[in-house]
């Protein structure tokens, strides 16, 4: 006879946590986010300007080496060099860094979409082309520092148009390969029925980086995450837990009985 899992249920709360600041995943998760200031976002600016000014001073030492005694060959060069420098520079950079240049990193922010994804090559090509609104345009940058200012995100022309948000880059945690779970105390009787079978190793990835990195999120966000893995987990293998048993409470119990079968470190850190 089969057994039909148990559903939780999410509470729903008619209070947005985060507001306009937020981020909303195409799963519907509303993520807490640190925007990044008005003099975080200037300071990154004028550390990769100075990149850029060091680097085209260089390249028109070298170019004025190469074309010697041509003119127009060395203007026509230094000027393809600085197009390519106001342009190619931030796209470059990040799309390789995922929404990252120097200055940025070095200032701890990051751009990513508007629904938390890394940046691509069309949002950086399109950030870069606003820039020319936000920088190059008269008076001079003011237009993208107030848009900067006045808007809920800080989302400058380039960010309206790319679709992106310039957020505080999150601390990164490394997860032990080899940590243990146990079931909560009072549910080890209970942890003993769960057949952990059918779990496959992506699932144990999954489940395993959110109960040991969830402390990053907001309360209600983590709730939201561990209530929908729960339920994917309980269809797939297939349980019926009792409905005192949380739902983090089900997964952990589900992680342990999996680790006492195959070990640890079955998935990568």
């Amino acid at each position: 006879m089969s057994v039909e899992p148990v559903q939780w249920q999410e509470r729903v709360s008619t209070v947005d946590p985060v507001g306009d600041d937020g981020i909303i995943t195409p799963e519907a998760v509303v993520l807490d986010v640190d925007t990044a200031g008005f003099a975080s976002r200037i300071l990154a600016g004028l550390l990769d300007l100075t990149v850029q000014v060091l680097a085209l001073f260089v390249i028109t030492v070298v170019l004025g080496i190469a074309f010697a005694g041509d003119e127009s060959g060395t203007l026509t060069a230094l000027a393809v060099a600085t197009f390519l420098m106001l342009f190619g520079y931030p796209i470059l950079f990040e799309t390789w860094l995922r929404g990252r240049t120097p200055g940025t990193m070095a200032l701890g922010i990051r751009a990513v979409t508007i629904d938390g994804a890394p940046i691509r090559l069309r949002e950086s090509t399109l950030r870069a082309m606003g820039g020319v609104v936000d920088k190059l345009l008269p008076p001079g940058g003011i237009t993208g520092a107030l848009f900067v200012l006045l808007t809920p995100r800080h989302q400058r022309v380039g960010d309206l148009i790319a679709g992106t948000i310039v957020i505080r880059d999150p601390e990164r945690f490394v997860v032990t390969p080899a940590l243990w779970f146990s079931a909560p105390r009072g549910l080890e009787a209970y942890a003993e029925t769960i057949d952990p079978t059918a779990i496959t190793v992506e699932q144990y990835t999954v489940i395993r980086s959110f109960l040991t990195r969830g402390r990053v999120l907001s309360p209600q966000v983590r709730a939201t995450i561990a209530v929908d893995l729960a339920n994917r987990l309980a269809a797939e293998i297939r349980h019926r837990p009792p409905q005192y048993v949380p739902p983090e409470a089900f997964l952990i119990c589900a992680m342990a009985r999996y680790q006492r079968r195959n070990g640890p470190g079955r998935a990568r850190a």
